[in-house]
């Protein structure tokens, strides 16, 4: 498993709290106690969630992690100085178990009383209640939104990982694309193949259906692929605490329609569009008017009805968000995707890559098939 490197983690704490006016910062969301500390805690380990805290001393320049006992393995190698483990159950000695949720909120607000901060800030939506008294809280979700646009390198390193562990994900599903076989084969084989590459298991997200059966959604079913079919596979695994996100529309065979081969050609000259507009300074809103105004040129506008992409990082999607009314700005260091597509009587198909913004325009990460068939 591929880690965040510590002197990253601590120099990422140094410049947020930097940015906040505050004496004490409480993070609870797992996705910014990982980017923090490089403590990563999987959704593949259920047993191991519950209220895990990050609180950041300002006027010492220190960091405490409170953590559910079932993260005990894995506590080493930390960008933490004091690491507080809140009971759940153990073995030896005996014990009754604790309710592991009020358990972390005492020893949360314990820490935070013996700091006694004038001033703190946590992310809304994750401050447990009763963690804090009546202090006046300041909010850091859009200081963390817009300190993770621009990757560091140990994050790169972690995408770029993800990337590869999905290019064989999506050679594990082209290859199992074929007449007869299910959308739930497909996905197994997607599956299958990204746990291969990885050496050990994947979260692996992602569309699977058949675009041209009767009321395709996005959630892989026993249909059988027929003749003339066509399947997407949008896949977006989570790997080491990041994502890739990309996509491939493939034939079952050469008996596709004419419509569908002419939405092809337009989707990848609209993704030859929006590479174009992916650079340092543009805005969101022209990536997406760039793309559509490829598929307008096709006739496809109106046939398209989602982003035409998106940032990647821990969320999905992350910011920015190629959407009309988006005035976010791309910065040399994000890492975006692009995905356009079409969909209509006859024809559906979307493709997808990642790219790196970088001064001199975009870098491609991504490197998987998006031949038809």
């Amino acid at each position: 498993m591929e880690r965040l490197d510590l002197q990253a983690c601590r120099a990422r704490q140094a410049r947020l709290m930097a940015a906040v006016p505050a004496d004490l910062l409480i993070l609870n969301n797992p996705h910014h106690i990982l980017y923090l500390t490089g403590l990563y805690n999987s959704e593949l380990r259920q047993a191991a969630w519950g209220l895990n805290s990050l609180l950041l001393d300002a006027s010492s320049g220190t960091a405490t992690l409170l953590v559910n006992e079932m993260l005990a393995h894995e506590l080493n190698a930390l960008a933490a100085d004091a690491i507080q483990v809140t009971p759940w159950y153990a073995a030896a000695p005996a014990g009754p178990g604790a309710e592991q949720f009020d358990e972390a909120v005492t020893a949360l607000r314990g820490r935070v009383e013996a700091i006694q901060p004038q001033r703190i800030a946590a992310e809304l939506g994750w401050l447990p209640q009763g963690a804090v008294g009546g202090e006046a809280v300041l909010n850091l979700n859009p200081i963390l939104k817009q300190m993770r646009r621009v990757k560091d390198a140990d994050e790169l390193r972690l995408i770029r990982e993800a990337v590869r562990v999905n290019e064989a994900a999506h050679r594990g599903a082209r290859a199992a694309v074929q007449v007869g076989a299910t959308e739930l084969e497909v996905y197994n084989a997607a599956c299958a193949a990204a746990v291969s590459a990885f050496g050990g298991p994947v979260h692996l997200f992602g569309d699977f259906t058949c675009l041209s059966r009767p009321n395709p959604g996005s959630v892989p079913t026993p249909y059988a692929l027929q003749p003339g079919d066509v399947m997407l596979c949008d896949i977006f695994p989570l790997v080491n605490g990041y994502r890739a996100d990309f996509t491939a529309t493939i034939a079952v065979d050469d008996g596709y329609s004419e419509a569908q081969d002419r939405v092809d050609v337009a989707i990848h000259e609209a993704l030859r569009a929006g590479e174009a507009a992916l650079r340092p300074g543009a805005r969101g809103g022209d990536v997406y008017r760039a793309v559509r105004a490829a598929l307008a040129q096709h006739g496809l506008a109106e046939h398209f009805p989602h982003h035409a992409g998106h940032g990647l990082g821990f969320d999905h999607p992350d910011t920015p968000y190629f959407v009309p009314l988006s005035e976010e700005t791309l910065l040399a260091g994000e890492v975006v995707a692009l995905e356009p597509g079409a969909y209509g009587p006859g024809f559906g198909a979307r493709i997808e890559h990642n790219y790196l913004i970088t001064e001199g325009g975009p870098e491609r990460l991504s490197n998987h098939s998006t031949a038809l068939l």
